[in-house]
């Protein structure tokens, strides 16, 4: 079976392409050889057919003018964001804020959710930090915990006003559809903060939307959240406590 996988392995690390890293899992016979595919790609490492990137991650390098071409932070980015074509990280922190317009500072570190345990990486141009997270990950989920996520933090982006912040929120929370509000507020329930779910309740109640009762029922009614606020311009922020 070894002598079959190592004849396989060009074509098998033709899966991913040039620059593309992957893991063991490119390999079909994986699943039922794994011993047999680590050797052969222990194999392909030291005939520099394939480079080891960290621990069970790969490429295949491309040479250019001056040499080797390393793997790019795009790429590295790229495969902790998603695995095996399925979607497990989404960009959070002040990347995020910064893609969404919310402030125009650039960070170094790039913070991304994951559900596997918190790591720092340097990346030679920029940092790479996984943050642990509970809430399932998938590209139906992500928009909403992008939502909760700023909400959580929405006195802490950078050179921000709070009220901007939570402005353009309520603008995302008006394209929902009722079952994604309805979704967004269980994972409020199950993974978030009572600040955070305080301020998605009066939110929701800003844009006349369903508010599930157990959102409410969730929070201490003599705990106070001071998000500073003008609760002229809020009138919803009384009920939800929020001042």
């Amino acid at each position: 079976m070894s002598g079959f996988l190592c004849f396989q392995l060009p074509h098998a690390a033709s899966l991913a392409p040039t620059g593309r890293i992957f893991g063991y899992e490119i390999f079909p016979q994986y699943r039922d050889s794994a011993g047999a595919v680590v050797r052969a790609v222990n194999r392909g490492v030291e005939t520099r057919r394939l480079e080891r990137i960290e621990k069970g991650r790969f490429y295949k390098p491309r040479n250019g003018a001056l040499g080797e071409v390393p793997v790019s932070d795009e790429e590295r980015l790229r495969d902790a964001l998603y695995r095996n074509g399925r979607r497990v990280g989404y960009v959070t922190g002040p990347a995020l804020y910064n893609r969404l317009g919310l402030t125009t500072q650039v960070p170094k570190t790039v913070a991304i959710a994951v559900n596997r345990a918190t790591q720092t990486k340097d990346l030679g141009t920029i940092r790479m930090k996984l943050l642990s997270r509970r809430a399932p990950i998938s590209d139906s989920t992500v928009p909403l915990l992008e939502i909760l996520d700023i909400l959580r933090d929405a006195r802490r982006v950078p050179d921000a006003n709070v009220e901007r912040v939570i402005q353009e929120m309520t603008k995302r929370m008006t394209e929902l559809k009722p079952a994604e509000l309805k979704k967004l507020q269980r994972f409020a329930l199950d993974y978030y903060n009572p600040a955070t779910r305080a301020l998605l309740g009066m939110l929701l109640t800003r844009c006349q939307k369903a508010v599930l009762p157990a959102l409410k029922a969730s929070l201490n009614p003599t705990t106070r959240f001071d998000l500073g606020i003008d609760p002229d311009e809020w009138p919803e922020s009384p009920a939800w406590n929020i001042r």
